[in-house]
């Protein structure tokens, strides 16, 4: 396993409470007794950062660190840069790298929604006017309407082909 902290490959897995939740952390053992030299007295969220130097705080909302060492909690978006040098290990841990790698839509993804968006479209127009033949009593035309949205409602939900 590899160290959230320092990504190492000698991590293990260690348990911990605090306020009253149960915390798993995967770290090697060396940052394990980085971030809990006196094993666990302390705050969770400092033993990561560090003790506090001054009541540094955010200039767009007033975030103090001791505020977010205390909930583990930012303010705003600018808490990130204000706070930016030590919020970097509580990021690596959590999200296990610094750099977001979030899922991106496909080439794919602009074709289908287009075809989604005609496909939505057409059902709306089908359902309007099963509507207004229902109301005229046309049974021939419910029953065709009725088909072409069943038709319309398979390609949309069950995954018939465009």
């Amino acid at each position: 396993m590899r160290c959230n902290v320092c990504g190492s490959d000698s991590a293990k897995i260690y348990k911990r409470t605090a306020d009253g939740r149960e915390i798993t952390l995967t770290v090697c053992p060396a940052c394990y007794r980085k971030l809990y030299p006196d094993d666990g007295a302390g705050d969770f969220f400092t033993s990561f950062m560090g003790r506090a130097k001054g009541s540094k705080a955010c200039e767009g909302c007033g975030t103090t660190l001791e505020e977010f060492r205390h909930t583990g909690l930012v303010g705003c978006a600018y808490c990130y840069t204000a706070f930016r040098e030590q919020l970097l290990p509580t990021i690596r841990y959590v999200q296990g790298r610094l750099q977001h790698e979030g899922k991106a839509p496909s080439g794919a993804a602009d074709e289908n929604y287009d075809t989604v968006r005609e496909l939505v479209h057409e059902q709306e127009a089908l359902r309007s006017g099963l509507k207004a033949a229902e109301r005229e009593g046309d049974a021939v035309r419910v029953k065709e309407l009725r088909a072409r949205l069943d038709a319309v409602n398979r390609r949309l939900y069950g995954g018939e082909g465009t």
